[in-house]
């Protein structure tokens, strides 16, 4: 098995750092380039980012390498200093990102830190790797791994729980948009969407489970709505998967792809599921098959979610297939040896 060191930092997407629980080796360390992320399951060892710099957090985290042979960064904070810290010690670097970046400063980062050929770039899906070789990144250095997702244990308790805590009787539906609040996740589109349901009528709660840079923004259009009193934001009250394992339907209305992540883990979850057909999307789940696709657009978000709202039989086989589907594509274990094999894959291009 080849050993990784990790590198977070407390902006690391929660999306991410769930993959990163899921697939680190048992003994595998994980360094914070600065403060820790909060509630990891794993334990993180901070590094002081001397004046703010996570390149010097990644010059002291020298002595921290041990016997690893790969440094596996998980942030753009994480990966100056993994940077840093493989030009120093001459180790692999890798770096997993939920999506190509869709802004050109984000693009202009990526490629200063590739540089010539340092960094080997990890995307969730094939899409995703397309973009970043159409974008000028060596092909060699570009690598698709399935995401990793698992469900609950005891997922009925967790519905259980999460319902009760929420006020949310058997006979109302809760709508889940468990994406993390990133810009162009169009969670304004899953809180308009429910405002016109409400208006069909239809009995319909809304969860956001996660957080992100746009939660201001997005808790603001979800109080312009009217039904702000049935909009609920849990992030720290429970984990992203229990308030899936709550839901009755999940909604991912992307402008442009910034993951799939947490699709995975609602189709590992069997729930019904709503996304945009574009994208990596688009391509863990055939529309009709394993979710319903729309084009992006409240009209559309609306329309989808609406037909799966008033055909429960239809909700559950879609829920069905995407379990099936996930058991097959995103086992941890299944996803943790394709990343040994990135690994390999780093190291061989680095002694060359």
């Amino acid at each position: 098995m080849i050993e990784a060191l990790h590198i977070v930092d407390n902006r690391a997407r929660p999306d991410i750092l769930e993959q990163l629980d899921m697939l680190a080796g048992a003994g595998e360390r994980i360094l914070s380039a600065g403060p820790p992320p909060a509630g990891m399951a794993r334990p993180v060892k901070p590094v002081h980012c001397t004046m703010g710099s996570a390149r010097l957090a990644g010059w002291r985290m020298r002595e921290l390498a041990g016997a690893a042979q790969v440094i596996h960064a998980w942030s753009a904070q994480a990966l100056w200093a993994g940077r840093e810290l493989a030009l120093a010690t001459g180790r692999a670097l890798v770096l997993t990102i939920p999506a190509a970046p869709t802004t050109p400063d984000n693009w202009k980062t990526l490629r200063r830190a590739v540089g010539p050929g340092l960094v080997n770039v990890v995307a969730p899906t094939d899409f995703a790797r397309r973009q970043l070789i159409a974008g000028q990144l060596p092909a060699r250095f570009c690598h698709a791994l399935p995401p990793a997702a698992r469900a609950l244990a005891r997922p009925d308790e967790a519905r259980g729980e999460v319902r009760g805590a929420l006020g949310i009787d058997a006979g109302t539906k809760l709508l889940v948009a468990p994406d993390p609040l990133v810009r162009y996740a169009g969670h304004e589109y899953a809180s308009w969407s429910h405002a016109i349901l409400r208006h069909v009528p239809l009995d319909l709660k809304l969860a956001f489970p996660s957080s992100g840079p746009m939660a201001d923004h997005v808790r603001f259009f979800a109080h312009t709505t009217g039904f702000d009193a049935e909009v609920h934001f849990t992030h720290g009250r429970f984990s992203v998967a229990q308030v899936i394992a709550a839901s009755d339907m999940t909604v991912f209305p992307q402008t442009r792809d910034v993951g799939v992540f947490t699709m995975a883990a609602a189709m590992a979850a069997g729930r019904a599921i709503v996304a945009s057909n574009i994208g990596g999307m688009a391509e863990l789940a055939d529309d009709g098959e394993a979710a319903t696709l729309i084009e992006p657009g409240p009209r559309e978000t609306s329309a989808g979610l609406l037909k799966l709202a008033d055909d429960d039989d239809l909700a559950r086989r879609l829920g069905r297939a995407a379990r099936d589907r996930a058991a097959r594509m995103f086992d941890p274990a299944a996803v943790a040896a394709k990343l040994q094999a990135i690994y390999a894959a780093a190291l061989e291009t680095k002694a060359h």
